[in-house]
């Protein structure tokens, strides 16, 4: 597959301590690229990198086959970059910040209306737009300064812990936009957040000491890493054979009853999915899940028992 980000032996280092150690890695075109690791592990500073705000100390990035030492202004066009932290001015209204943005971006003003009433619609800020982001609450901060991100319809969107404060809403939205512009942009995620990541990440590389441990897909990860999924099943009352049904299969490793609800264990998503299929649709209310908290997935891969 094509290659949209290239990363030829890029190192950096601040103070004489290298943040990032002689990265090598391409990603493809159209894919969901997730980077992991834990605080200081050099995963900002990569974004920082392929988005053109940071130049490294050695290394070439190529975005579309272009040397992006060479054509920056040109290369800064297509990319769509997140940070950490608010890109908005809280004493504008949200409106007025994205017609600031628009102009920065060099968005007309008869184009500013169909470039930005969808997104405002996509992301649920319709209520929101002309009142103050002093005002908002976290989630809603992270939703308007992503759509002034995407209002340049980016072909690279790099995004820094997008779900950071987002409450659940929030989260949905926002994944549900990442799913529906999987295969057209090339999304790159750094993330914490393991378990909405993992569901949407074609391939992942996790950070240490800035250095690549790990670079695959999730199969290749669950032959190295055992990552368990507990999920909750609220069934409707009378439903008894559900649970002794439920007891029967050998992916299940822990099973409790919660009321209506019944918890499981099981070694891992897709285990889930798989039961939730067996189980009759009209017996479900619905459900939910999380799997293990990342620095527990992170101390499996990085010991020397993991990869």
């Amino acid at each position: 597959m094509e290659a949209s980000v290239t990363l030829k032996n890029v190192s950096k280092h601040y103070k004489k301590k290298y943040v990032l150690s002689n990265i090598t890695l391409g990603i493809e075109k159209g894919s969901v690229f997730a980077i992991v690791g834990r605080d200081g592990a050099g995963k900002s500073t990569l974004l920082r990198i392929i988005s053109t705000l940071l130049n490294p100390d050695k290394g070439t990035i190529y975005i579309n086959d272009k040397d992006i030492s060479n054509q920056h202004s040109e290369i800064k066009k297509s990319i769509g970059y997140l940070p950490d932290h608010d890109i908005h001015d809280s004493w504008l209204t949200g409106l007025e910040n994205l017609k600031l943005r628009a102009r920065l971006l060099g968005i007309q003003e008869e184009e500013f209306e169909d470039k930005l009433n969808p997104l405002i619609k996509e992301f649920d800020m319709e209520s929101e737009i002309n009142n103050y982001p002093v005002t908002y609450s976290r989630g809603i901060k992270r939703r308007l300064d992503l759509i002034q991100v995407l209002m340049g319809d980016p072909e690279v969107l790099i995004l820094d812990e997008p779900i950071l404060g987002m409450d659940y809403h929030a989260r949905v939205v926002l994944l549900k936009y990442l799913l529906k512009e999987k295969g057209k942009k090339t999304i790159i995620i750094a993330s914490n957040e393991f378990t909405e990541i993992q569901t949407i990440a074609d391939r992942w590389i996790v950070l240490h000491n800035g250095k690549i441990k790990f670079d695959g897909t999730m199969e290749k990860m669950l032959s190295h890493v055992k990552i368990p999924f507990v999920g909750n099943i609220e069934i409707k009352s009378g439903s008894y054979d559900v649970i002794q049904a439920l007891r029967n299969y050998k992916n299940i490793s822990k099973i409790r009853e919660l009321g209506k609800t019944i918890q499981i264990a099981t070694n891992g998503l897709k285990d889930f999915y798989y039961i939730l299929e067996e189980i009759d649709a009209d017996s479900i209310i619905g459900f939910s899940g999380h799997s293990i908290r990342i620095e527990e997935f992170l101390d499996q891969l990085i010991s020397d028992e993991g990869y």
